[in-house]
């Protein structure tokens, strides 16, 4: 064979010997591009994929469902539907989907159960100020009533213990351990399950909503649009808070600022809850939770947080009016709905 010919094989066999190493380099790329890629989530249904489009919502974490500084886990709250971060326009389309209304909470006290993670940027911006305070009320609401449920779930199994220590029957050491850990986080320097009891327990969402709307100007506070935080509660030891405009020379406060609204709101209810300035307040409350109805009046309770502002007793009126005003007090026996669904559906029926 001549000296051309062979010269042609030994270029043929390198050409193929390079597209064979080619392919297989490919090959092994695409196995490799293939497996990178997260799994597939499953396909929503048509009414999630609605209700995504309008807003930013993830379903909530375990996290996000414990009570801050929760001591056990006998027993857990009925899970939250979503976290959402939305502008007030797209807010309003969710709750018109929904059928939440403020009217139709006053009538069916029914509530959904939807949690804003913060305050809508542009709440400031809505020009009607009824507007801004419905937007308002409806995001808050919910969140005061979670915080009640959680409370609730630790006030029933304190009442338990209390019914099987009074029936003679033995506490485990895990159930000492919880009552112990309890006390401790509502300040109490030795268990009085009695004592404890009068911490643990709700606060009106009449109070919670007129104090909220006080001292975060109905949403639109700078602590509330920066820290999450509805209440004005001050701190003297976190590093995070935010520091007022026109503190005084020499203060030393700062805002408590929060990752969500709902801490925020535990926040309020512990510090009502433990705080030796209330104590008058939770004495009060307990009086009315031994009452033959057992109502928890949010009006007649305002007047036991004359400390809670250095205004004193023109805050009180200031909060009073506000519950007064705004007809809060229709939201004290309102309830969350078991899950997220539509309310509209829920209250006139399937032929609706």
């Amino acid at each position: 064979m001549s000296k051309a010919v062979w010269s042609n094989v030994r270029r043929a066999l390198s050409f193929e010997r390079a597209a064979l190493v080619f392919t297989g380099l490919s090959v092994v790329t695409l196995y490799a591009l293939v497996l990178s890629q997260p799994p597939a989530t499953p396909q929503k249904t048509a009414e999630q994929n609605s209700i995504s489009e309008q807003a930013s919502l993830r379903p909530l974490t375990d996290s996000d469902l414990q009570n801050s500084g929760s001591t056990s886990k006998r027993s857990a709250a009925k899970p939250i539907g979503v976290l959402s971060i939305a502008p007030t326009e797209k807010l309003k389309k969710i709750f018109d989907q929904i059928g939440y209304r403020l009217d139709s909470v006053r009538t069916h006290r029914q509530v959904p159960r939807f949690f804003l993670a913060a305050v809508p940027k542009d709440l400031p911006q809505l020009r009607e100020p009824a507007e801004r305070k419905r937007v308002f009320v409806m995001m808050t609401l919910p969140l005061v009533l979670h915080v009640n449920e959680l409370i609730l779930q630790t006030r029933a199994q304190i009442k338990t213990l209390q019914h099987n220590r009074a029936s003679g029957k033995s506490i485990t050491i895990k159930d000492q351990d919880f009552l112990e850990e309890v006390a401790d986080k509502y300040g109490l320097d030795n268990l009085d399950i009695d004592q404890l009891l009068k911490h643990v327990d709700i606060i009106p969402p009449s109070l919670a909503l007129a104090q909220s709307a006080e001292e975060s100007g109905w949403g639109t506070s700078r602590f509330a649009r920066e820290g999450n935080a509805l209440f004005g509660q001050r701190t003297w030891h976190s590093t995070t808070g935010i520091i007022p405009k026109k503190r005084e020379e020499g203060k030393k406060f700062k805002v408590r600022a929060f990752d969500h609204l709902l801490d925020g709101v535990k926040a309020y209810a512990r510090n009502l809850n433990a705080h030796p300035y209330y104590r008058d307040f939770r004495n009060r409350r307990a009086a009315m939770r031994d009452s033959a109805d057992q109502t928890i009046d949010g009006m007649k309770l305002a007047p036991t947080l004359v400390r809670y502002s250095e205004r004193g007793e023109d805050y009180i009126a200031t909060i009073q009016n506000l519950i007064r005003i705004n007809q809060f007090t229709a939201f004290d026996d309102t309830k969350l709905l078991d899950k997220l669904e539509n309310l509209r559906k829920k209250q006139d029926g399937p032929d609706a």
